[in-house]
């Protein structure tokens, strides 16, 4: 039986990073997977949302409770996109793909939105 417990925020971030990374994502993939699922689910920039919703930067548990679930939830749906990918290439490609899949999966999230 598979070991049980506790999902909280950072462990979905983590198995977010670990698929970008698993699809040999470089570092400034992350960055750029994180703008594109923000931008997506979020309708503005990782920035943007920081700021308009007085947030501490780079704190995610000060963002509005309804935002960090919109945002779990499409690090979730990104991971199991990225999983079932295949990405193959160029370093640059990759990270081109890598991308793309989680734009893909933030469209999908955020139709589970109201907003």
């Amino acid at each position: 039986m598979p070991e049980r417990r506790r999902v909280d925020g950072i462990t979905v971030r983590n198995k977010f990073e670990d698929a970008i990374k698993d699809k040999g994502g470089t570092d400034k993939t992350y960055a750029r997977s994180t703008e594109a699922l923000t931008r997506e689910v979020m309708g503005c920039g990782t920035r943007e949302l920081y700021e308009q919703t007085e947030a501490k930067k780079g704190d995610r548990s000060t963002l509005p409770e309804v935002a960090q679930e919109a945002l779990m939830t499409g690090e979730i749906v990104a991971t199991h996109d990225l999983n079932e990918r295949e990405v193959s290439g160029t370093q640059r490609e990759k990270n081109e793909q890598i991308v793309e899949s989680v734009k893909d999966s933030g469209r999908k999230t955020r139709r589970l939105f109201p907003w």
